[in-house]
């Protein structure tokens, strides 16, 4: 029996997905030109991820607007749809999807089937409904329908996000990922905006992968990351202790992390060099 509060949470992130679309107010003109643009390609487009969990946490107190958003296509070409943002920078992967910037908003498409999890059969199916199950997070678990239809419903497909979000404990869903130093990454930097504990064999996971990247050079994944949420070398260094200290505890409950509100080291010269001399191969530019 499906929990009354999922699907409390269900109707509520539909809502609110019917209001970005629509939002065509002067601060958000920008992506809805880009969304009626993809729209127009007429093929299912679902919104996943980042987007969508912030989409659903954002509130009065914390007003969370997501620039980066990820959609998945089923039938549609990427390159067709690429190709209508003809005076926007594009970026492609190695993956067959491609990052467009549409002023201040970021915009990553690819191709249902070329799902990572699914092209090296980690995940079985290429449905919609298996998505959920390829990502590294379970708060990521999560794809909604971008462009409601008269009269239905969008479809959303889950696999632990609403859970996640209930429990307040952020967790590995799919382990396998080409690229485990950025799970980490990710991983801290979602706990620490959201103020969510650490699930346990995430928490090893993060343990594992910090001792093998070193801290110097996870904090500087970090950054090129994350530009707006920040940790200090210390910040990190108290985390990754704090788990490694609760995990000497127990390894079967969620971590807390000491997280502190430091901003002042963004201000460096040093990390401002570090971004300027990373930020540009994170993807292979056409």
């Amino acid at each position: 029996m499906v929990d009354s509060r999922i699907k409390k949470l269900e109707n509520e992130l539909r809502i609110r997905v019917s209001r970005f679309v629509a939002d065509n107010s002067k601060w958000c003109s920008y992506r809805y030109e880009a969304l009626r643009k993809i729209r127009e390609f007429k093929g299912k487009a679902f919104l996943c991820g980042g987007a969508v969990r912030d989409i659903l946490l954002s509130d009065s107190r914390n007003k969370i607007i997501p620039r980066d958003l990820d959609i998945i296509l089923g039938y549609a070409e990427v390159k067709k749809v690429a190709d209508s943002f003809s005076d926007c920078t594009k970026r492609w992967n190695c993956y067959g999807g491609v990052s467009i910037q549409v002023k201040d908003w970021s915009i990553d498409m690819w191709p249902l089937d070329k799902t990572w999890a699914f092209e090296k059969k980690y995940v079985e199916g290429k449905g919609f409904s298996d998505f959920p199950k390829t990502t590294f997070l379970n708060i990521e678990a999560i794809a909604i329908q971008l462009f409601g239809q008269k009269g239905k419903k969008r479809e959303i497909y889950s696999s632990g996000f609403f859970e996640a979000i209930l429990n307040r404990t952020i967790e590995i869903n799919l382990e396998e990922n080409p690229n485990p130093s950025m799970c980490v990454v990710k991983s801290l930097g979602v706990a620490k905006k959201f103020k969510f504990a650490i699930g346990p064999n995430l928490a090893k996971y993060i343990k594992h992968y910090a001792n093998q990247i070193g801290m110097e050079k996870l904090l500087e994944l970090y950054q090129v990351r994350y530009r707006s949420i920040h940790f200090s070398f210390n910040e990190l260094y108290s985390c990754i202790k704090a788990i490694e200290e609760q995990l000497r505890v127990s390894d079967r409950e969620p971590v807390q992390l000491p997280l502190s509100d430091n901003k002042d080291y963004f201000q460096s010269e040093l990390w401002r060099k570090l971004f300027q001399r990373h930020s540009q191969s994170l993807f292979i530019v056409k």
